[in-house]
C-alpha cells in the first residue's frame, strides 16, 4: 500500500514538473514572438534624394487603383522635424514633403505614441483630409489642445493612394500658465514655429 502512494506521488510530481516546464517554455515563446513583431514594425525608410531619377524607396501601394497615371509612379516623403523635437500647444508649424508629383489630397492624423491611437482633428488641430494649394509643398498646422506627451504625424493616403508615411516622434508641451505674449512667441520660435 505504501509503495502505491509513493508511485502516485512520484507520478504526480513528474507531471507537475513537466507542466510547469512547458508553461515556462511557452510563455518565453510568446515573448519572443511579440518582441519580433514589435521590432519588425519599427521600419526605417531611407530619405529620398530628390536629384535621383530612380528612388530606392518603394512606390506607394494601394488596394484601389490610382485615379491618375502619375500617381502610380509617385513617391512621397513627409518632412516634419521641429527644433528640439518638441512643439507647443497654440503654436503654428509647417508640415512639408518631397513628392515626385503634384499633391492634390492628403489624409493626415496626429498619433499618440503610447496608445498608437489617432487624436481627433478638433483636439489635434490637424485636419484629416487636406487639399494643399497648387504647387504647395506644405501645410500649416496650429497645434490643438491635446494632452502633453509624445506623438508623431501619420499620412495614410496621398492622392487617393494608401501609404504609411510617418514623421519622427516629437513631444507636445503646454505653454506655461501666466506666460505673456512675448514669452509664448519665443517658445514657438525656439521650436521652429510661429505664434499666430
Amino acid at each position: 500500500m505504501m509503495k502505491d502512494w509513493k508511485r502516485i506521488f512520484l507520478f504526480v510530481f513528474v507531471l507537475l514538473g513537466a507542466a510547469l516546464s512547458f508553461r515556462y517554455w511557452s510563455l518565453n515563446q510568446f515573448d519572443d514572438v511579440f518582441d519580433s513583431l514589435i521590432a519588425s514594425s519599427a521600419v526605417v525608410i531611407p530619405p529620398i534624394d530628390p536629384r535621383s531619377t530612380v528612388s530606392e524607396t518603394s512606390t506607394l501601394a494601394s488596394s484601389t487603383p490610382p485615379t491618375d497615371q502619375n500617381d502610380l509612379d509617385s513617391t512621397f516623403q513627409l518632412i516634419f522635424s521641429p527644433k528640439k523635437d518638441a512643439v507647443y500647444v497654440g503654436c503654428t508649424y509647417e508640415i512639408s514633403w518631397l513628392a515626385s508629383t503634384t499633391i492634390k489630397s492628403l489624409e493626415t492624423a496626429l498619433i499618440d505614441v503610447g496608445t498608437r491611437e489617432p487624436t481627433g482633428p478638433v483636439a489635434s488641430g490637424i485636419s484629416k483630409e487636406n487639399i494643399p494649394d497648387d504647387d504647395s509643398q506644405s501645410l500649416k498646422w496650429k497645434v490643438g489642445v491635446v494632452w502633453p506627451g509624445e506623438y508623431f504625424i501619420s499620412i495614410s493616403n496621398v492622392n487617393g493612394v494608401a501609404t504609411d508615411e510617418r514623421s519622427q516622434k516629437f513631444i507636445i508641451n503646454e505653454i506655461p500658465n501666466g506666460s505673456d505674449e512675448e514669452e509664448q512667441k519665443n517658445l514657438c520660435e525656439e521650436t521652429g514655429g510661429n505664434l499666430f
